[in-house]
């Protein structure tokens, strides 16, 4: 398989409870080493990994073995993750640092001790603590990266936080790989596991305008999503973003694939019913992964969203450009083989 960035899920456990987490309603299961190595041999061209799913991907006890057979077929791979930064031990930080990961970004919603608890389930001091570490042993080593950042799930209860306290965590933590701003997923495979209260976290027209207010206004804010931007070469999602012309088809489709613990073989890394929309398993038929990318795409070059696709902004986009300008719109599946 062609694949150039690869986001592979090590694990669906976590130490978290987040409400909005769709790994907590999944088998708790770790990703096989047999599993990763499959993959990493049927694959051609990979350019980045990463390593991130529905769990803490450093729960899984091979995590950084991992990385080294990633390097072995593939020596000049970037490797990035996001984690809830609640893992950072001295033995961790030290592996992170040998195995060269290139960026680290630390998912949150609230800035506030109170608040990410009740959203986590888990201590904000202790990420501090862990931050602290990892850049403290990076900066004695003589090392540049990891870059960490900051991947900030916005909530209707939270959003305000972009304003002062989340700009503010991030300059007190002198973190130096800018910040990610997401709204709370929307998409059918996530409502139907939110409860009332999750549900009512949804975002609105109201949501946005104070987040275009916040991004607009707040210079710290500002100044962490210009970096964000400025170093996009390293980053695993801006590079994916990147790789094509979004209009016509789709990043995920054309140069990405999302593997599963199981060995699922996903269209992105929004499609979370396993059994329902994998393309194929690794294990079994990864042909056939090649073969139904293909479809998917040629399906929004002729303006259908395919049923895994349905509620997400880039396929709506890609079927609405492609049924304005079918005679224009072509679907390239050569970097797909």
């Amino acid at each position: 398989m062609k694949v150039r960035f690869a986001q592979i899920e090590p694990t669906t456990r976590c130490n978290y409870t987040c409400g909005f987490c769709v790994g907590r309603h999944m088998p708790q299961q770790d990703l096989s080493l047999d599993t990763f190595r499959l993959f990493i041999a049927q694959t051609e061209g990979l350019e980045a990994i990463e390593l991130q799913g529905e769990g803490e991907p450093l729960l899984h006890p091979d995590f950084f073995t991992m990385i080294r057979i990633a390097r072995e077929k593939f020596p000049d791979v970037e490797i990035s993750m996001i984690s809830n930064g609640s893992m950072f031990t001295h033995e961790i930080v030290e592996q992170i640092l040998d195995h060269r990961i290139a960026r680290i970004y630390i998912s949150m919603e609230s800035a506030k001790d109170e608040d990410f608890q009740r959203i986590r389930g888990g201590k904000l001091d202790r990420v501090r603590r862990g931050i602290r570490l990892l850049l403290e042993r990076r900066r004695e080593r003589g090392m540049a990266h990891p870059l960490l950042g900051l991947s900030v799930t916005i909530l209707r209860s939270t959003v305000l936080e972009l304003r002062k306290q989340i700009p503010a965590f991030y300059d007190e933590m002198h973190l130096d790989g800018g910040i990610n701003l997401q709204m709370l997923q929307s998409m059918p495979q996530y409502r139907n596991i939110y409860n009332d209260d999750m549900t009512n976290e949804i975002g609105d027209a109201e949501t946005r305008e104070i987040i275009d207010y916040s991004t607009a206004t707040c210079e710290p804010l500002q100044q962490a999503l210009i970096t964000r931007q400025q170093q996009a070469a390293t980053g695993f999602y801006e590079q994916l973003m990147n790789s094509t012309d979004i209009q016509r088809e789709c990043p995920w489709l054309a140069n990405g694939l999302y593997m599963a613990t199981s060995g699922q073989l996903m269209p992105c890394c929004h499609t979370k019913d396993y059994q329902a929309d994998a393309l194929g398993n690794i294990n079994q038929n990864p042909a056939d992964a090649t073969r139904r990318r293909q479809e998917m795409q040629q399906q929004l070059g002729q303006g259908q969203i395919p049923s895994p696709c349905q509620g997400c902004n880039i396929a709506e986009a890609i079927a609405s450009h492609a049924a304005k300008e079918p005679a224009a719109t072509t679907v390239r599946t050569d970097h797909a083989r």
